[in-house]
């Protein structure tokens, strides 16, 4: 089946999943149709973190595209769109990546690209009514993330509870979600935690440097625990700024989050996506999947400065402005010529 046609999308649209599978991913069978109206319960956050107040400079935050930090936790599902949901990441667990390739292993136990496998859960992460809500928490317009693999994710607890359930890092992405699908009352340890400063300072801290991951303790003091009041709660992060892990259980326990991620519409924004980091993972397609969001971004920069260039410019100037458009694509194009490492 041939892709779905994105260039003539809204400049305000999110890029459509392809119109294949990668193989491998099982879609399920049978699902109920995702309503909003009965599925979504949408509230706002009592409290919001900015980055000033973790330690970031203003010039720091000024090149991001929001202020926004992260959030406390609120409602994002209804009773009875929480029970569904439940029941389809019970189904994809026995569908779940086989491979730790995040960072040097540092996810447990997941699913990526949950949105192949199921309907209800790419029409969630479509959903216009989530992504405006989480767009005004954030003060960005967002939209469900181009790169399937990131924009529906699933995080399971290992089934080696001395192993981390992801460890400290920041994400790979601008924008991401963290809803608890478990009951957290129930759950001894996996708890999500925080660090109260900048990135650049924890992975000091630690010895680590991008998007790495290290299962080890950070100053107590500095280190703030999500509260979540229950399932179907959910927190909003700027994920590539906010240093942040899951605990280790300290019983075995089923826990489950849902991850969706966003990014920084329109197209042809700024978005601190990492495209390069993300070729080293795994998962079925994702490569095709990466070409498929930096083309799509490049249309969009190329068609802005298609109406922005001025006959007065000179060839310096083209010549940046053309670079700054094509640079993340060609980027993507330079690493596709290495192996993976």
């Amino acid at each position: 089946m041939a892709n779905q046609k994105s260039a003539d999308a809204p400049m305000g649209a999110v890029l459509p999943f392809p119109g294949e599978t990668p193989v491998g991913y099982l879609p399920l069978v049978d699902e109920p149709e995702f309503n909003p109206g009965r599925h979504l319960a949408l509230e706002l956050p009592q409290e919001v973190t900015h980055l000033e107040g973790l330690g970031y400079s203003v010039e720091s935050v000024s090149q991001c595209p929001s202020a926004f930090g992260f959030s406390a936790p609120f409602r994002i599902l209804s009773d009875e769109g929480l029970s569904i949901m439940e029941d389809i990441c019970a189904q994809i667990y026995f569908n779940r990546n086989d491979s730790g390739g995040t960072g040097k292993s540092r996810l447990g136990c997941f699913a990526r690209g949950a949105g192949y496998r199921s309907r209800f859960i790419r029409d969630f992460c479509d959903s216009v009514d989530l992504a405006e809500h989480l767009g005004s928490i954030a003060g960005v317009q967002l939209g469900r993330h181009s790169v399937p693999a990131v924009a529906c994710g699933i995080n399971y607890a290992p089934e080696d509870i001395a192993q981390a359930v992801d460890t400290w890092h920041v994400d790979s992405v601008a924008f991401d979600m963290v809803m608890m699908i478990s009951d957290p009352a129930v759950i001894k340890g996996g708890e999500f935690q925080v660090f109260q400063g900048t990135k650049q300072e924890g992975q000091s801290l630690l010895g680590i440097r991008g998007e790495e991951g290290r299962d080890s303790e950070l100053p107590a003091e500095r280190v703030t625990t999500v509260a979540f009041p229950g399932a179907g709660y959910g927190f909003l992060q700027q994920g590539n700024m906010i240093f942040h892990r899951a605990c280790r259980l300290l019983e075995k326990a089923e826990r489950v989050t849902l991850i969706p991620s966003f990014e920084v519409l329109p197209a042809s924004s700024r978005d601190a996506t990492n495209s390069i980091n993300m070729l080293e993972w795994t998962d079925p397609g994702l490569e095709a999947e990466l070409a498929r969001r930096e083309i799509w971004r490049a249309a969009a920069r190329l068609n802005a400065l298609l109406d922005s260039i001025s006959i007065a410019d000179d060839r310096g100037t083209l010549h940046r402005l053309i670079g700054d458009a094509l640079e993340p694509l060609n980027s993507l194009r330079a690493s596709l010529k290495e192996p993976r490492s």
